[in-house]
Parts: structure tokens; sequence; C-alpha cells
């Protein structure tokens, strides 16, 4: 336990949004071969998920995995514990990812979910995946004025068909929470309290490692991301050549 402890604490410390994003009302790293307390799968198939001794989302090992049969098509979720905000205003949910495809006709949805009761899903951000995702680190700020309660639950879900999909790789999922300057000013927000000119990727792997694209400048399209996945020709584990 204490040494779990000392990890959590080192990726609170190195990471750079630690001095300007808040309070860390949330922070699992999954470095244990078992879901923590508070934590749980469930969907139209929660055996998809599995906890895997491997690195492909840019941390340490371990990480989550979602590894849908062939026959999969629903949806499935990875769900946290409930998150505390009653003192904050805004929260910046931050994971690294790295999303595998074969060569097909991949429709397919990730996303960030909500949920008052751990039963009732409402999507606050999602994203229209047409090709693999290269190992990147997602930063997505919500401005939490039109949420019900303060004592959510939030997912990270998949919905679509397991045909094309290799898997999917989480790690370091973080929430920073904060309250509004004294003037109370935030940018504009969508229907959900999604604010794009907060939101940003890093991509951590290929060659374009470094990149910061903010998502108020990606272009808009069916999906959020299309600056970032289209295009890619390799596959990710070529990128590690």
């Amino acid at each position: 336990m204490k040494h779990r402890l000392l990890t959590l604490f080192a990726i609170i410390l190195t990471s750079p949004l630690f001095a300007q994003q808040g309070d860390v009302v949330l922070c699992e790293g999954f470095f244990n071969p078992w879901l923590e307390e508070g934590w749980d799968a469930k969907g139209d198939d929660w055996v998809v998920w599995y906890i895997s001794n491997t690195t492909y989302a840019g941390c340490k090992p371990r990480e989550m995995q979602m590894y849908p049969d062939v026959n999969f098509e629903g949806t499935t979720r990875l769900i946290t514990p409930i998150v505390e905000l009653n003192k904050y205003d805004y929260i910046n949910f931050q994971f690294n990812h790295c999303f595998d495809a074969t060569q097909g006709e991949l429709d397919a949805r990730i996303g960030i979910g909500i949920s008052q009761n751990g039963e009732d899903w409402e999507s606050i951000w999602e994203d229209t995946i047409t090709a693999p995702i290269v190992q990147s680190k997602y930063l997505l700020t919500f401005d939490m004025e039109e949420w019900p309660s303060k004592k959510p639950q939030f997912c990270l879900y998949y919905s679509g068909r397991g045909a094309y999909v290799t898997s999917w790789y989480i790690d370091n999922v973080i929430i920073f929470a904060a309250k509004k300057n004294k003037y109370g000013d935030m940018e504009d927000t969508d229907e959900n309290g999604f604010i794009a000119s907060k939101s940003t990727v890093t991509t951590l792997k290929g060659p374009s490692k470094g990149t910061v694209t903010s998502f108020s400048k990606m272009r808009k399209s069916r999906s959020r991301m299309a600056g970032v996945v289209e295009g890619r020709k390799k596959r990710w584990w070529q990128f590690w050549k």
C-alpha cells in the first residue's frame, strides 16, 4: 500500500497539470492486477476489460485494456468510484490512451459518461473513431454548472462493434477539480459543460510526438479528433520500431 501511494504521488507531481489545474479528486494508475475498490466494468459485455501488464498508453505498467470479441456489438464502460465535487465549479478530466484497430470499416465511438446512480448514464463528451489513435494524453475540461449532482460517477466507454478493434489501452485517469475565479469567468461550453478551448490532446508517440492540439482549433467534423487520427497509415506498434 505504501509503495502504491508513493507511486500515485509521483504521478501527480510529475504531471505538468499539477500546479495549475486544481485539486486532485481522483487518481488511478492501475498498478495492481485487479480493479481498486469503487471501480467497475459494466455494459453489454463487461468481460472485454482486462488489466494488462503493458505500457501502450505511455505510462508505467499496468494499464486497462479493452479487448472486445470479434462478435461484440454494443456499449461497454469502465466506471470510476463516486467523485466528491461539492466545493468545486469545474473539472479537468485527464487520461492516457492508445486505440488500435485493424483494416476495415471502423465506425465506433469513445467517450466520457456521467451518472448520478451508477446505472443511468449520460454522455458528456464523445468522439467518433474511424482510424487508430496513437499514444496520447487527453485533457478535457468541463463546467459543472448544469450537472444535477456534485457526487457523480464517471465512465470511459466504447460503443460500436468489436470486429475491427484490436485493443483500447487506458492509463493514469486523473480528475483535477477547481473553483472559478472571483469573476466567475469560464469559456463557452456545449450543452454538456464541455469546454473545447481549454481541452487539449498531447501526442506521446510517433512522428508528431510532443505536439499539443487544442480542441478549439480542430476541424469541425463528425469526429472532434479528425485532425489527429485521419491519414494514419501505420498501426501503433510500428511507431515503436
